[in-house]
């Protein structure tokens, strides 16, 4: 057994005196939290503009604003609609980099709004209002320095696009590398209130809507000065952003190198001259990405923590140490997501969040970290939360967070989900694992964060590194009294589903398993194994596998359906339309072989699923299975009688060949 090596912090109740009246937290309260894209600092440094996305169950929709705030202080200001909900091709909602105009009065950026993709424009003076539409909707633009000519790019009309979809519809389609036989094969996503046609885009598995391939047209607009005419006099130093190279205000360079693990960073001067970095956070395997502080002659360093988390540094170039600064959560950088932090003269201004504590915009200033908190679309939720989140970490390199009730007593059953555990722990990585509904129902949840294997091990290594250290987690915290080893959950999507998949082929201990995505089995493979795609190549680098008929001795090591017989842990599976197909050979062998499993398909859904309903929905149902078969629990709700009959039948082993009344 590997013993707990730390507790990084105590912990510590969520903000707002208990309350013996308050709600508990529910599903749809998890379901409707808002969340805050990356802030964007206008030119002159004064102000920052923010996009607040509020989920909705009533109106099955996502709603988006943008706000404007002063970055030394006030209410945020309005400035409008963000048009439609848009997703990237997994089903999170999709980002975007709002575009400011040079004398910092105003910001234009791209809407799905009255049926088109367009350039929208706010003016402090004037309000918002559509400035550019075109026959086709517009992928991106950019404006020139000056204010003003704007360049933006379109692909396909509207009426071409909508002219594809048609004809798919009724001439039928053509089944060649582009298409995805998960979804409705005429329309399988919801967008703006309309159901759209998607195909494979040449990136793994992400999509895009019908047509995204059509030659590319650029376009150049005079704007005649808008946005321009009150340019400041004094040019605004160049900011090249946070990334491990930067441009420095007096046209150097700062770079992050990394060599054998560690990292070196080196200022380049103008005149061409270096300085290193001596300060120990320079040499950190962990420094993430650095920025310019405005004004200064110092870098904003950025390093890594668990989750989320990044310390925060002040280095003034040439000094031999850096200043701590803080600790800023929710800060997850990948490719597709805009930095959390924007960086101003006097302070940083962070979307940020915790595990038990729901996103929130705050100022950290440079002076003494101090935060003040400019918007909270959560406050209400944030009031609301009294269980305790625990960030552990074990000697086995492993670390997580844990979640209890703030008044636990005694072993408590215990719900863990294996893959990432970034900002506030509503329902981990796809958000479908009630974390808080089931902390108030008096279930703990561990997060664990994921870590590979060594480069080049066959994919189960890396489910076996998870299982592993879950078996030390769940052997670590039974032996501190804190869970109660014979009633552990465990769930995921994407990766962690799979990880959930292998725990419970290979382990007896788990009482109850949920899971979210499709698995590899022969319909995966064949249906996206069609030449052209390079799906084969990929397959055969992941998972180090050729095609089920030519390699079954390692289909049989990486099927799920494969072990079908041996697994007894109750199990349900919640996937998208988009993925259904892939755990029918899993379900039908399970329940051939009569243990206890449930399949539910989601239509119009790709990997997250993005509608507000069907989130409510898992939340709900994935709660209501912990508690069934941990504790035994019965949600009185006549609404579910149904559900406890198929369950009971299950728990019995009964026959389900007849529908339940």
């Amino acid at each position: 057994m590997v013993m707990l090596a730390s507790l990084l912090v105590s912990a510590v109740p969520a903000a707002g005196a208990p309350d013996q009246t308050r709600a508990p937290i529910t599903a749809r309260d998890l379901t409707e939290v808002a969340d805050i894209m990356g802030p964007s600092l206008s030119p002159d440094g004064e102000r920052v503009v923010f996009r607040v996305s509020r989920p909705s169950v009533s109106a099955n929709d996502t709603r988006l604003d943008w706000y404007v705030a002063e970055v030394g202080g006030g209410t945020p200001v309005h400035a409008g609609s963000a048009g439609a909900v848009r997703h990237d091709g997994a089903g999170s909602v999709a980002e975007q980099t709002p575009v400011w105009d040079p004398d910092s009065r105003g910001f234009r950026f791209l809407a799905l709004a009255e049926g088109a993709v367009a350039i929208w424009h706010w003016r402090a003076d004037t309000g918002l209002q559509r400035e550019i539409v075109d026959p086709a909707d517009i992928i991106d633009f950019g404006l020139s320095p000056d204010g003003r000519t704007l360049r933006y790019s379109t692909g396909a009309t509207r009426a071409e696009v909508a002219a594809a979809e048609k004809d798919a519809y009724e001439e039928g389609v053509l089944v060649d590398d582009g298409v995805d036989l998960g979804q409705a094969v005429a329309g399988g996503k919801i967008e703006d209130g309309r159901r759209i046609s998607q195909r494979w885009n040449r990136n793994w598995f992400d999509r895009a809507r019908i047509l995204w391939d059509a030659p590319k047209k650029e376009t150049v607009v005079d704007l005649g000065g808008v946005g321009a005419a009150a340019a400041p006099e004094v040019p605004v130093p160049a900011r090249a952003g946070q990334d491990r190279t930067i441009i420095l205000e007096d046209g150097g360079t700062a770079s992050i190198d990394a060599n054998d693990g560690a990292r070196h960073l080196t200022v380049t001067r103008a005149d061409g001259s270096q300085i290193q970095c001596r300060a120990a956070v320079c040499r950190s395997p962990k420094l993430a990405a650095i920025a310019v502080r405005p004004g200064h002659d110092m870098l904003i360093l950025f390093e890594s923590e668990a989750g989320a988390r990044e310390k925060i540094w002040l280095w003034r170039i040439g000094d031999r140490a850096a200043r701590f600064l803080t600790t800023t959560d929710g800060a997850e950088r990948t490719p597709i997501w805009q930095p959390r932090c924007a960086i101003a003269r006097a302070a940083l201004i962070c979307a940020e969040a915790a595990p038990i504590a729901p996103p929130r915009l705050v100022r950290i200033a440079f002076s003494d970290g101090r935060r003040q908190t400019i918007a909270d679309p959560n406050a209400d939720l944030r009031a609301r939360i009294e269980a305790v989140a625990i960030p552990m970490r074990w000697t086995n390199g492993h670390d997580g967070v844990l979640l209890r009730p703030a008044k636990a007593k005694g072993p408590l059953p215990l719900v863990i989900q294996y893959y990432r555990c970034a900002g506030f722990l509503k329902g981990g990585v796809g958000d479908e694992i009630p974390m808080l509904p089931l902390v108030e129902n008096g279930i703990a949840v561990l997060c664990i964060n994921a870590r590979q294997p060594a480069e080049g091990a066959p994919m189960e290594a890396g489910y076996e590194l998870a299982l592993k250290a879950i078996d030390e987690a769940i052997e670590d915290l039974a032996a501190r009294q804190h869970i109660d080893r014979a009633k552990v959950g465990i769930g995921g999507l994407s990766f962690g589903s799979s990880v959930a998949l292998w725990a419970i082929r290979k382990s007896k201990r788990f009482a109850a398993a949920t899971i979210s995505s499709g698995q590899v089995g022969a319909h995966y493979y064949w249906s996206n194994a069609l030449p052209g795609r390079g799906f084969e190549e990929t397959f055969r680098q992941f998972w180090q596998a050729g095609d089920p008929d030519t390699d079954p001795e390692r289909w049989h090591i990486l099927s799920p359906a494969a072990d079908a017989k041996v697994i007894d842990t109750p199990l349900l599976m919640q996937a998208p339309e988009s993925e259904v197909r892939n755990l029918v050979e899993l379900n039908t062998k399970l329940r051939l072989a009569g243990k206890p499993a449930e399949l539910f398909a989601f239509a119009d859904e790709i990997h997250i699923k993005y509608q507000p309903v069907h989130k409510r929905a898992v939340y709900e149902r994935n709660l209501d299975w912990y508690r069934y078969w941990m504790k035994g629990d019965v949600d009185p709700d006549p609404a579910k009688r149904a559900q406890y009959v198929r369950w009971h039948r299950l728990r019995a082993g009964q026959s389900l060949q007849a529908p339940v009344r």
